[in-house]
Formats: structure tokens, sequence, C-alpha cells
């Protein structure tokens, strides 16, 4: 009889303890309030997911309430104690003039808290005519480059250009940008028509080259954004 009364303790003991146990979202903050920002700026957060559970958490899916928000989650499945970054990015443009506030879903297998609701929250200030936002600024941008020597480059040269001279071009492949488009110009167009050939085959398909060199620019423009180093 004993030995019957035991079983059963044990069996409830151990049906309890299944029962408990279960994985368990926890977030380091529901609500990132951002406070105020010009319209076009982009507003970033990182929340920390937490299983503060004793059994694995599944994260299924993480959807916001807007195309204008959006999450990069690393891995979607935590052991006890584990973490992960959820990385949250919203963009105001559009938004000028208001207050905000966007939602971010993620939905595990957290008995208690299957959908857990994360906030970005702040006011949007209309931007002026004399700002400019990264987000356009990134369309907008160009990397300029001389490629002529350096003493022929300090004496005059287009504004805003860099110089990297022929010779050291490919020593720069790791360092130029990618994505954006690069012109290349020297004094007649022959050694940029080779170096955007040279790049356009080492991932810069955005790379050109100014085509007659800068004199044809001085040809058409004269010295109009031609920068000259003052003479003694």
């Amino acid at each position: 009889m004993k030995r019957i009364v035991v079983s059963l303790a044990l069996l409830l003991v151990l049906s309890t303890v299944a029962v408990l146990a279960a994985p368990q979202i926890t977030v380091d903050s529901n609500i990132y309030e951002f406070g105020t920002v010009l319209e076009g700026v982009v507003v970033t957060h990182t929340f920390v997911l937490t299983n503060a559970g004793d059994e694995v958490l599944a994260i299924s899916n993480v959807r916001t309430s807007c195309g204008c928000t959006t999450t990069d989650l690393a891995k979607k499945s935590l052991g006890p104690g584990e973490s992960v970054n959820l990385d949250a990015v919203f963009d105001t443009v559009g938004y000028g003039g208001r207050t905000v506030t966007k939602m971010i879903y993620v939905e595990s297998n957290d008995p208690a808290t299957s959908k857990l609701v994360l906030q970005l929250k702040g006011t949007v200030n209309r931007a002026q005519q004399y700002n400019i936002a990264c987000g356009d600024l990134n369309y907008l941008f160009f990397l300029l480059v001389d490629l002529r020597d350096p003493d022929v480059y300090a004496a005059s040269h287009m504004l805003g250009a860099i110089n990297i001279p022929y010779d050291e071009l490919s020593d720069w492949t790791d360092r130029l940008p990618t994505g954006v488009l690069i012109i290349l110009y020297d004094q007649d167009g022959v050694l940029s028509d080779e170096a955007a050939q040279m790049l356009n085959k080492n991932g810069f398909p955005e790379a050109k080259s100014l085509l007659g060199g800068l004199d044809e620019w001085n040809r058409t423009f004269k010295d109009k954004f031609i920068f000259t180093a003052a003479s003694d």
C-alpha cells in the first residue's frame, strides 16, 4: 500500500514539473521612446529578447504594423537562458508633423505570451527646405576620383575629387565603396577608361569614366567646379 502511495505521489510531482516546464519570452524593454526627430531620419533600436523559461523558445514570426518599420532577428530558437537581438528600423519619411507609435509583434510558443508586443514611440517634426535626409543623400552621393599624379592634382582638380593615382588604384579595391557611383577622370579620358573597366570586372559595376577627361570638361564648362591652387 505504501509503495502505491509513494508511486502516486512521485507521479503527481513529475506531472506538476511537466506542466510548469515551458519557454518564457522576455524583453529588456517593451517600449522604445525615440523622442523628437526630423522627418527623413531613420530611427533604429535593438530590443533584447531572452528565454527566461526552462524549455526551448521557438519564435515563429515577427511582423510590424506597417511597411515603414522593418526588423532583423539573428535566430529564432533560444535555449533556456539564451538571448538574441531584435533590430528594429523605422523610416520616418511621410510622418512629418505627427506623433507616432509603431508596433512590432513577436509570436512564439510561450504559452503565457504567445504574442509579445513591442513599440517604437516618438514625434516626427517636418523637415525644413534646407534639410536633406541621409537616405536621400545616399541616392545622390557619388565618388569623384582624379587618377592623375599628386602634383598635377594639387595644382588643379575638380571640386570634391579625391586623388588616387592610376598606378595605385588596384590597391584601393578593398577600400572603395560598393553600390555607389564612382566617376573616374584623368587628363584626356584614356586611363580613366581602363580604370573603369578594371573596377567593373572587380565588383564595381557603377564605376564610370568621364568621357574626354578633364580636357573635355574644360572645353565644355571652362573652369566651372575646378579648384586651382593659389600661386605664390
